[in-house]
């Protein structure tokens, strides 16, 4: 897994585009106890030599792990958990943001280094 994906973590995100899924229950009822998801990261698994990963405990692991906000919209965790989607967006964006403004500087740095150098003599 951490040849293919890079990390186990990227591995389990991938089955959810990298994002949390936030569904808005509002009984107990609606909760379902397995997803298609999960029955695909399953099968991934059991594939891979891993034992004892049916549907319904993977669809657990991926609630345990916040891949999937299952907390009832009348639940005060609902909106917490919510936001910290919107901050994983922001942070990623803001981890590009950065990424990208490194480059530049790396850029304008060299530049000036050239800059002072005298080429060809």
């Amino acid at each position: 897994v951490v040849d293919e994906c890079g990390s186990f973590n990227n591995y389990c995100w991938g089955f959810v585009n990298h994002k949390p899924t936030i569904n808005r229950f509002r009984y107990q009822r609606q909760v379902p106890v397995k997803s298609p998801k999960a029955e695909a990261f399953s099968k991934d698994l059991i594939r891979r030599g891993f034992r004892s990963v049916g549907p319904t405990t993977v669809y657990s692991f991926m609630q345990a792990a916040g891949l999937v906000n299952d907390h009832l919209i009348s639940c005060y965790r609902f909106e917490e958990c919510s936001s910290v989607t919107d901050a994983v967006d922001l942070g990623c964006y803001e981890s590009k943001q950065k990424i990208a403004e490194k480059k530049v500087q790396d850029v304008m740095g060299l530049a000036e280094q050239m800059n002072g150098c005298m080429l060809g003599v």
